[in-house]
Formats: structure tokens, sequence, C-alpha cells
């Protein structure tokens, strides 16, 4: 069941430790945007995309709203700014395009805890995560203020937030392989990938 809310994917990054694209980098035979953009829509009823200055593609089954960065603005809180601005639920799923293992029941169950809060984030390996969250329309305001005044950190914008955090113990009960917070920043991260995704399919395979 998709609930009432928006996922935004952002896909913006320069991907410099990378060497290339992270967003095109293909696992299991589909892009890591296309991953992360399938994983949000099977959530919620509306999908972002916010791009920074990438140009719109198609995306086989799946129908975005694609999102540019404001003039000077970059960083994933440029993104957040843009995917928010373009939000037609009051909350919205923020994840980044090169998360491939996220977990629909955490996702429901970040998006279920917005009681109280303008955001929701879980922790993993002992630290909030950020870019695997929950955000309301309201942060925007916060948002935009940050930008203007040349803040980059994601952690700059929980610590003007009421923010409700997902013990690590709770999500690992959601998401027992841990991985719904992996992200790819290395060519090795790529190959872990490779080979869990390979392993996944198997367990598939064999059930």
């Amino acid at each position: 069941m998709r609930l009432d809310a928006t996922g935004i994917v952002l896909a913006g990054g320069s991907s410099r430790r990378m060497g290339q694209d992270k967003a095109m980098l293909e696992l299991g035979g589909r892009t890591l945007l296309q991953h992360s953009a399938e994983s949000v829509s099977r959530v919620c009823k509306e999908l972002v995309i916010a791009a920074a200055d990438r140009p719109a593609q198609h995306l086989p089954n799946l129908s975005p709203i694609w999102a540019t960065d404001a003039p000077g603005a970059a960083g994933p809180l440029a993104g957040l700014a843009a995917g928010l601005s373009v939000a037609s639920h009051p909350v919205a799923v923020v994840v980044a395009c090169d998360m491939p293992f996220l977990n629909d029941r955490l996702l429901r169950h970040l998006l279920n805890s917005v009681v109280d809060c303008d955001a929701v984030v879980p922790m993993a390996e002992g630290r909030a995560q950020p870019l695997h969250a929950v955000y309301t329309r309201d942060c925007l305001p916060t948002v935009r203020a940050l930008l203007r005044l040349g803040a980059k950190s994601m952690h700059d914008l929980l610590s003007r937030l009421r923010v409700k955090y997902i013990a690590e113990s709770r999500c690992l009960e959601l998401d027992p392989d841990g991985l719904s917070s992996f992200n790819m920043n290395t060519i090795d991260d790529f190959r872990f990938a490779n080979s869990h995704w390979a392993r996944r399919q198997d367990r598939v395979a064999a059930a």
C-alpha cells in the first residue's frame, strides 16, 4: 500500500570519490537511480527526482516530477529544498540515489512516526542518517534560510528541527540486513553492492 507522501530521490551529487556518475551505475540490470526511485514509489504516492542540473530522463514504469536546484545552490540541502518545494504531500521520504537496498517496511515506519516533529531520522552504526529520513514540508523555510547562510551540512539542518530519532535496534527489527542506509561512494562500495545483490538473488532463487 502506498502512503499519502512524496518520495524525494536526491540525484544531483558530483560523485567525485566514485569518479563517475553514481546515479547511472548499474546493479542487477537497473541504474542506482532506478533502484532508489522504484523503492520510494512502492511506499509513496508521488515521486520527485531532485536532480540539480541533471536533465530529465525516462525511468521505466515511473512518472517522476523532476526538480532542479535554485540558482547558486548546491549539495543535499539544495536538493531537499528543490524536492520539498514541488512536493504535493505534507511529508516526504528523502533518500540518496545511491541506496540500492532501501527497505519498504522501514520507510513506512519512518513515515508513520511523523507525530509532533519536523523530521524522523533513523540511526545506523551509531550515526544519524539524514539522507535516509522523513521531513515535513514545514522544514522548507529553515532549509532555505540555511542555504542563504551558505550552510551545506544536513546536520546543520537537524540541529534546527524537532527530530524524532529511530533507534538502530528498531531499524534492525524492520531491516535485518541493516543495509537500508548503505550508500556508495567508492568503487569498493560498488563491488560490495554487486556481491550482496548476487547473494540476495541466489537466496530468492533458492526459496
